[in-house]
């Protein structure tokens, strides 16, 4: 069986949103105080997850007509340049309008990142996932000890209030099919943490137990393997089996009381880490998991609108 239940919540499914072209409108003359207004590019087609620039003759304002396929960010440059970044296949329409009322526009079509897709394998000779989609999972041909994915009777994904909702989760996966893949979107609560709780109703914690024995007594054996994407550069911490000892960052910037671990390159592509236990063996060492244990945990910059994409989360034995 396919071990993906717990997507519904992360995915946002995609929906192509067609548009009609505007009846032309007469532009207002430009008085001789302003230049005339002209973009470049007028159109432009992008994958999800990537960026372009469109610039301006004049200093103008920008909008989208559809934040959710395209967002547009003025430059530092008074507005004379903007940077277009697609979120989901779709069309939107990005508008420039100076103080004179000058307006043009940009169409933008966005396409799906098939080449966006990794094309990793799993890694180890055992392997205890946490998120893991169900086609990979169903070819691991044995090497899963035991799964820490949620199951929707004793072990779930645990948002805190109001800090996660489900992002756009669009394009391959890590494993480079469409499965999907965890994808959630920072809130306004100023922060944003969920965890992968193994909970006293099940024994999902008992081979935690296990598998932190056994990283304690050879750690140079034991890895978390963990995939991420951006376009961003806000940065995630993260901690496992309960321990906020174990904290390590992916991005510019510890947060949360968690160093910097690595960067990863913003480009809208999946990049992997493989995080050695060696690192933190003595932390591990002075904990214990037991019934309630969160063996993984997510703590992303509380900047609303940052978005995590995380793929192929497990622990494994070289």
């Amino acid at each position: 069986m396919k071990a993906n239940k717990f997507f519904a919540f992360a995915l946002a499914a995609l929906a192509l949103v067609s548009f009609n072209a505007c009846d032309k409108k007469t532009e207002p003359t430009p008085s001789d105080e302003e230049a005339t207004l002209a973009l470049n590019p007028t159109s432009v087609q992008l994958e999800v997850g990537k960026s372009e620039t469109i610039t301006a003759t004049v200093e103008a304002t920008w909008l989208s007509s559809d934040e959710t396929v395209a967002t547009v960010v003025p430059g530092n440059d008074g507005g004379k340049s903007a940077l277009v970044t697609a979120l989901k296949e779709g069309n939107s329409v990005i508008s420039a309008t100076t103080k004179g009322g000058q307006t043009k526009t940009c169409v933008v079509v966005v396409k799906s990142s098939g080449g966006q897709g990794g094309k990793g394998t799993l890694k180890g000779s055992q392997i205890w996932p946490i998120i893991l989609d169900g086609t990979t999972a169903d070819a691991t041909g044995g090497k899963v000890v035991a799964t820490f994915q949620p199951n929707d009777v004793d072990q779930f994904l645990y948002v805190w209030e109001n800090t996660y909702a489900g992002g756009n989760a669009t394009g391959l996966n890590f494993h480079g099919n469409s499965d999907g893949y965890m994808a959630l979107v920072v809130g306004d609560a100023g922060w944003a943490g969920a965890g992968f709780c193994l909970t006293d109703k099940g024994n999902g914690w008992q081979p935690a137990e296990e598998l932190r024995k056994a990283i304690v007594a050879a750690p140079d054996d034991y890895f978390l393997h963990l995939a991420i994407k951006s376009t961003d550069n806000y940065s995630h911490c993260f901690y496992i089996m309960g321990s906020e000892a174990t904290k390590f960052v992916l991005g510019t910037t510890g947060v949360y009381d968690g160093k910097v671990y690595e960067n990863f390159a913003r480009d809208g592509a999946w990049h992997e880490f493989d995080i050695p236990m060696s690192r933190y063996a003595s932390a591990l060492a002075g904990t214990t998991c037991a019934a309630g244990v969160n063996v993984f945990v997510m703590l992303s910059e509380g900047v609303k609108g940052n978005q995590l994409n995380l793929d192929a989360v497990y622990f494994y034995k070289k």
